[in-house]
């Protein structure tokens, strides 16, 4: 995810550009019933009620009742949490996109005119309109990584707001792209891009992924890189990844695995990733 002097060239038309280049009738019947002598008013209630039930039968058929099959599904429930893909501006200028998923998972970027400055990568609790979380914030400028906490507020599906103790807040917007189920068949194709692991600089770079959905990308100064990407059992937008680095030359080293995750949108992949000991990762981000 992460490295010194990251930089990326930005995609025009990118649907997250802010960040970089961002729902019987009822039928009732009654009878009337004659008194007369005992044995012709059972009879004559017997058969009424008999009339009854068929024509109340041949009405509810008519109208589409009585079948469960016709029956409308029930909504889903209503979003209460901050799940979500935001993006918008943080108080000092940058440009952000946050991931948060449904486990509260979350995973972020912030950028200035194209260039990565920093990523966050931790895990969010949410409800009643107010979240807090904490994580792991990485540095890009100076290489350094942090523990970080962050808390603010929601309106789900709609914005956010979020404040970290040193005082910088963070306004995001919900994409509503986040809601559409993640297909391999919308992620395939070859891009082209910017990708940076820690510790190396920016390198342009091509990731091509298959309708299988298998990640490859050639190999670049000494490393190339593949592995698996799935849609996540969430139904969101949003696949789960692991990519291997091999080559002498990785920054990551040789044999290197990063897991991640993996947005895509208009066009535009955004894709992250972690070393286990989440000390260190790789970005991609390309259009096809």
């Amino acid at each position: 995810v992460i490295g010194t002097r990251a930089c990326f060239t930005p995609i025009r038309n990118s649907p997250f550009t802010t960040f970089y280049a961002t729902v019987r009738n009822r039928v009732g019947h009654g009878a009337l019933l004659a008194n007369t002598e005992k044995r012709a008013a059972m009879t004559t209630k017997f058969r009424l009620a008999g009339y009854s039930a068929l024509i109340a039968a041949t009405l509810l058929t008519a109208c589409g009742g009585g079948s469960d099959d016709s029956s409308t599904p029930a909504p889903p429930p209503a979003a209460t949490s901050v799940e979500g893909f935001w993006t918008g501006k943080s108080s000092t200028g940058w440009d952000v996109a946050l991931a948060v998923l449904e486990n509260g998972e979350t995973w972020g970027v912030y950028t200035s005119n194209g260039a990565i400055y920093g990523a966050l990568q931790g895990n969010t609790t949410s409800s009643g309109g107010t979240l807090t979380g904490s994580g792991r914030e990485f540095d890009l400028r100076s290489g350094q990584i942090a523990s970080s906490t962050y808390s603010g507020t929601y309106t789900a599906k709609t914005k956010t707001d979020i404040r970290f103790p040193s005082g910088v807040t963070f306004a995001g917007i919900y994409s509503t792209a986040y809601d559409q189920p993640a297909t391999l068949s919308a992620l395939a194709g070859t891009y082209t891009g910017s990708g940076v692991s820690t510790g190396a600089p920016v390198q342009s770079i091509t990731v091509t992924i298959s309708a299988t959905g298998t990640i490859t990308s050639p190999s670049s100064l000494g490393c190339s890189a593949s592995g698996p990407v799935t849609p996540r059992s969430s139904g969101k937008n949003i696949f789960d990844l692991r990519i291997t680095f091999s080559g002498a030359n990785c920054a990551l080293g040789n044999g290197a695995t990063v897991s991640g995750v993996a947005y895509y949108e208009g066009g535009t992949l955004l894709a992250m990733g972690l070393l286990p000991s989440q000390t260190a990762g790789f970005i991609f981000t390309g259009r096809k």
